[in-house]
């Protein structure tokens, strides 16, 4: 999932990509995280996410799709919060939440945010209080997927507290909460929301893809807790059983197998957490597909599958021993025999997969390949300052989409200050699976696949709600 932005006071278009440059952060973030890489810290919070589960597509060619939500509470702490169930979204930078103020179907099938219940004041995009009299800005939030009907959400900018989960002890590092501007909707389509196994998205993206700083959970939080500015992933392989978690202000060192390796994020100004692939290799041997300029991966915490370049997959999936996308050459139960599938970074960084991480048991039978096509020729990025075009998207060439089978193979750090992804082997869980089967049932709920958000604002003039 990416909902994508920059700028402010200016809301604008989400997902900004531009020109790969890395200079001398190298150098930096690699003497800030010598060694081992684990650090000691002290307050930080860790969250469980659930798994959600679904299947989508033809009979003959079902495909589960996979989403991790968690718990948050909206509110102050002199008033009862109110609970929903999120998705923790890396390539977004807003805070979205379904609200009363929506009475479509898809919205009255969720838990619904009460502004007024919190006294949450209306905001303009700029950040002010919108005063007595005064209409305020609205948000349209457009979605384009490439396995669902297109989707939109129109929603209005509050202002409220957004706390993480289990909370602590009152009067232990403040509850673990931060004030936020979010988009509280107010329109939202059936496809694909109406069956989105969540309430709304929390997105952990950089500034960048924020409407301002004040939208930015992740700075709000950090600044407003004095936390350490990282969070990270561990997302356990379903085979293992065990617990999904993302930990706010630091990482849990338990989780791996050997250090972290750090390399830093690719023009973090577009507000990704993006790397520079500089090379592609199946089976040891180089594939040409990063030979002429180097390709770009962009870590998606929203994605149970792995997105390559659509003119270039039918050969991946060729030299991977698959058979149209779908049954492999060798016999394989279990899918996991195959090559090693190895994206070779900028800065020395090798990220290795196995076939345990890029293929899966078939319905309603064989093996195939956990890949996604991403079109060459897609443009993201555009933005919009009341309408007029103020900045030209780039199209996603040579472009991977680095999802759950990345995260389940390696625990994955993001440091929001120093601007760069640690990446170590993650180890085995040993936490106690799900008891029964009707427990992990009860986990199971529809969803889609949701690619590209998109978000622009306009400043009303009128009362009437801006749409596309």
């Amino acid at each position: 999932y990416f909902i994508f932005g920059n700028g402010f006071p200016n809301a604008v278009d989400m997902f900004c990509v531009g020109v790969i440059q890395w200079g001398f952060l190298v150098v930096l973030t690699t003497l800030a995280h010598s060694g081992f890489g684990v650090r000691q810290n002290h307050g930080h919070v860790v969250l469980p996410l659930s798994r959600k589960l679904t299947d989508f597509g033809p009979v003959d060619s079902l495909v589960t799709k996979s989403s991790y939500v968690g718990t948050i509470r909206i509110g102050s702490a002199t008033q009862e919060r109110q609970e929903m169930l999120v998705l923790f979204d890396t390539g977004s930078g807003q805070v979205i939440l379904d609200s009363t103020r929506c009475t479509d179907p898809a919205c009255l099938k969720h838990r619904q945010y009460s502004p007024e219940s919190n006294s949450a004041p209306l905001m303009k995009a700029d950040g002010r209080i919108v005063e007595s009299g005064e209409d305020g800005d609205t948000a349209t939030i457009a979605l384009d997927s490439y396995d669902a009907e297109p989707g939109i959400v129109h929603g209005v900018f509050v202002r409220d507290q957004v706390c993480l989960g289990v909370e602590r002890r009152k009067g232990s590092h403040m509850d673990g909460c931060a004030e936020v501007i979010l988009v509280a909707a107010t329109n939202m389509t059936n496809k694909p929301f109406l069956d989105a196994p969540f309430d709304g998205i929390i997105g952990l993206g950089l500034e960048g893809l924020s409407a301002g700083p004040d939208y930015n959970f992740l700075g709000r939080f950090i600044t407003q807790e004095g936390m350490k500015a990282q969070f990270a992933f561990f997302i356990p392989h379903q085979a293992e059983g065990g617990r999904a978690e993302i930990s706010f202000g630091g990482f849990q060192p338990e989780h791996l197998a050997g250090p972290l390796r750090w390399i830093p994020v690719a023009e973090p100004e577009s507000g990704f957490w993006q790397v520079a692939i500089k090379s592609l290799r199946i089976g040891g041997q180089e594939i040409d597909i990063c030979k002429d300029s180097d390709c770009r991966g962009f870590m998606d915490s929203s994605s149970s599958r792995l997105g390559v370049p659509e003119d270039a997959m039918p050969a991946l999936e060729t030299a991977m021993g698959f058979k149209a996308g779908s049954a492999p050459s060798q016999d394989d139960s279990d899918c996991t025999a195959g090559p090693d599938l190895q994206l070779l970074l900028e800065g020395g960084l090798t990220l290795t997969l196995t076939a345990r991480e890029y293929a899966e048991v078939a319905k309603p039978g064989g093996c195939r390949s956990l890949f996604h096509p991403i079109p060459n020729t897609e443009t993201a990025g555009n933005k919009h300052v009341n309408e007029e075009l103020t900045r030209k998207g780039t199209t996603l060439s040579r472009s991977f989409i680095l999802g759950e089978p990345v995260l389940r193979r390696y625990y994955t750090v993001f440091d929001w200050e120093l601007k760069s992804l640690g990446f170590g082997l993650a180890v085995a869980s040993t936490i106690t699976p799900p008891s029964s089967v009707a427990e992990e049932a009860e986990m199971l709920e529809p969803t889609e696949t949701i690619i590209l958000l998109q978000i622009r604002t306009q400043r009303k003039k009128t009362a009437r709600t801006y749409g596309l």
